[in-house]
């Protein structure tokens, strides 16, 4: 198997410690995504290794899940702000939003087309509003049932996805939409944290070099003017771990064959770049290596193989480093803006 290291300077993020003990601490992290954090349950996995990493932290995850959605249609037309808002938003605001929602659903077309039209024309993409239908009934039953029983979480911190929406235009797509959302949960009182995810980049097979760099380096252009824009907690950017895994060849595949999705691998990477890029630390020596896959067909993951893959040895060992090196890297770069 072949291995690259890249050897990078000092992470500029990292947390406060004391050579003191401290009291248990609670955490609170809500996830806006789509299957890109739905598969193998990265909000769990997340959970796991970051409760590893500090015993005194107790994590608490939630997430808001529409398949195939990214951060334009999550707050423009799902409203996921209310689930960020429900420790302090009202019932009328919520039923609000309902109301809204059942309006769109009368419509074959967008509530403003332009807008609609000019996103899809920055990723480069065509589709139509009556698509989001289904989406949009679904959104509807999760407002009634936060109207019906609302916890009123006050979330730590929000994590945005992103998903085949970064544009060319660092202001378009997922450059103008994540900020929208940072910004009802900062003025919530939580911090942000961008996942940026790698649909473009992930090979199914060993490569002798990076698929589409052009992909990973808008990606990096992205996330470092986010930084600049509204200074999230973290970054977890995929796709730049992936390209310095792919520099030079590597056997690791990070999606399925039959399957878009990411695979065990690409989702024990991701973990690990959540610690690295949460806790400023390197999540080399963390016992976390256990990854299952929760789209089932026939006992199997969808290329036929094992639900459950256990990392061990030099695999675990490059991935955990690669995730800190990446991590690295990009707050460097955001550093050095």
């Amino acid at each position: 198997m072949k291995f690259r290291s890249i050897i990078t300077g000092v992470f500029l993020l990292s947390v406060v410690t004391s050579g003191t003990r401290v009291e248990a601490k609670d955490i609170s992290i809500l996830f806006l995504g789509n299957s890109f954090t739905n598969r193998h349950d990265i909000p769990d996995l997340v959970e796991k290794i970051l409760e590893e990493g500090d015993p005194e932290t107790d994590v608490h995850v939630s997430r808001v899940i529409y398949g195939g959605q990214n951060m334009f249609k999550h707050s423009t037309y799902y409203f996921s702000q209310s689930f960020i808002e429900q420790a302090t938003i009202s019932n009328e605001e919520i039923s609000a939003r309902i109301g809204k929602m059942q309006e769109y659903l009368q419509s074959e077309t967008a509530p403003n087309p332009e807008e609609w039209k000019e996103h899809w024309d920055a990723v480069g993409k065509k589709a139509k509003f009556a698509d989001i239908h289904n989406h949009i009934k679904r959104a509807v039953k999760n407002h009634e049932n936060l109207l019906a029983d609302n916890p009123k979480t006050k979330w730590d911190y929000v994590v945005l996805q992103s998903w085949q929406d970064i544009a060319e235009d660092p202001l378009q797509g997922y450059g103008k939409y994540a900020p929208v959302l940072a910004d009802v949960a900062k003025k919530s009182g939580a911090e942000v944290i961008l996942y940026m995810t790698s649909p473009k980049t992930q090979n199914r097979e060993p490569v002798e070099a990076p698929v589409s760099p052009e992909s990973a380096d808008r990606a990096l252009r992205v996330g470092l003017d986010l930084v600049k824009r509204i200074s999230p907690k973290a970054v977890v950017h995929v796709p730049l771990a992936i390209k310095k895994i792919q520099t030079g060849g590597t056997d690791l595949v990070f999606r399925y064959v039959n399957d878009g999705h990411p695979n065990q691998t690409c989702a024990f990477l991701t973990s690990n770049l959540f610690y690295a890029a949460f806790t400023g630390k390197s999540p080399e020596g963390l016992k976390f290596d256990t990854i299952v896959e929760n789209k089932v067909k026939d006992g199997k993951d969808p290329d036929g193989g094992p639900l459950k893959v256990v990392f061990e040895g030099e695999t675990k060992a490059y991935l955990q480093k690669m995730a800190f090196e990446a991590t690295q890297e990009f707050n460097q770069l955001a550093a050095g803006q």
